[in-house]
């Protein structure tokens, strides 16, 4: 198949899709604002991100004669404002567009117009997917019951990585924080809960992984917070250092205000590292509270630093949840297993494009 993908060429989580079908012998495209090289992948660029909201515009006029001389077999857009309008206005078909988030649960919710653009994509695009039973139930109320199908794909951990996993000592008392230093993440939230974390278990450090906007005032948080000794800003990783970070640590905390299902949950459960989380409808697909994790109100630093402790002190209730986790991984979670859905999912739209005798660009 020839396969042609809408979205940022320089996310991760992108990168995966499109390496994935590359490993299949697939002809893969990615049309992108962003010039990110991704080995074996054609990228197209839109307009340069230079210009800003005018970049977009150009887009929006530019994006059908693209996709038209690409003439995949497939169209996929990843996000469903942004990208998701550049798909129906490119008039191409069959259209398939990917939820990742924020673009169903909070834009929606936030920006009236961006309640429109979703409104106006989703009944447009032929199939949808999402990443957790949460975020799906939020597009079918966005149809307003019009049918379509719409795949719940989980972007899990790849079965070599999972398989791969050497066993590590944990570190007894340290937190690792794998989340973007953006509002949404409240990592602040964090931060306020290390002076009442350390002092009930004095060894406790938190790493702090990540970067963004906010990360000077975090950084200046911490010194007022009088915490710097008990945290290291590392930075972003590269994913084999999330890996021995995530071993070595006994406790994985995040605590966004919204969110789907996180890759770095699932590799956390993977590793072992104990997971404290907000309370969302998406981590409550993954863990119960007390039971192989722990849930707290997303911005409760107080409620937060109890579960830190609890969990930083009950090895019991770490070792049961090991074992549950790496289960439900095995189970629900192997990247290869949910991604032959989707190549299941373009067969079958290929097939009924082609009964219908083909739409196109």
């Amino acid at each position: 198949m020839r396969l042609c993908f809408l979205g940022d060429a320089g996310s991760i989580h992108l990168q995966r899709w499109l390496t994935y079908f590359v490993s299949l012998g697939h002809e893969v495209h990615v049309v992108s604002f962003r010039d990110c090289p991704v080995e074996g992948v054609q990228v197209h660029l839109l307009a340069s991100g230079r210009e800003g909201r005018l970049a977009y515009v150009k887009a929006l006029t530019k994006v059908r004669g693209i996709v038209r001389r690409i003439n995949p077999d497939i169209l996929h857009a990843h996000y469903a404002t942004s990208f998701g309008l550049l798909g129906i206005m490119s008039q191409f078909h069959p259209l398939v567009v990917s939820a990742w988030g924020s673009d169903v649960l909070v834009a929606p919710v936030r920006s009236y117009w961006l309640r429109k653009v979703v409104e106006c994509v989703l009944p447009r695009a032929d199939a949808l997917t999402s990443d957790s039973l949460y975020m799906s139930g939020r597009m079918e109320e966005l149809l307003h019951r019009v049918p379509k199908r719409l795949l719940t794909v989980t972007m899990g951990v790849s079965q070599a990585w999972f398989d791969g996993i050497t066993p590590a000592d944990k570190k007894p008392a340290q937190i690792l924080s794998l989340r973007g230093h953006q509002p949404i993440y409240n990592i602040d939230i964090i931060l306020k809960a290390i002076p009442e974390t350390v002092r009930a278990v004095p060894k406790a450090r938190l790493v702090l992984a990540g970067e963004g906007e906010e990360t000077p005032k975090l950084k200046a948080l911490a010194a007022s917070l009088g915490i710097e000794p008990f945290v290291r800003f590392v930075g972003q990783l590269p994913h084999s250092e999330v890996e021995a970070y995530l071993n070595e640590s006994a406790v994985m905390v995040s605590v966004p205000s919204s969110d789907a299902t996180a890759v770095s949950l699932l590799e956390a459960m993977a590793c072992g590292s104990f997971p404290v989380l907000s309370d969302l409808p998406a981590n409550r697909e993954w863990v119960s509270d007390g039971i192989n994790g722990l849930i707290v109100p997303a911005k409760d630093a107080a409620a937060l630093a109890g579960a830190l402790i609890r969990g930083l002190r009950d090895q019991g209730l770490r070792e049961r949840a090991f074992e549950r986790n790496r289960k439900k991984i095995r189970e629900r979670a192997i990247w290869e297993d949910n991604m032959a859905e989707v190549q299941s999912l373009y067969g079958d739209l290929l097939r009924l494009n082609f009964n219908k005798g083909g739409s196109g660009a």
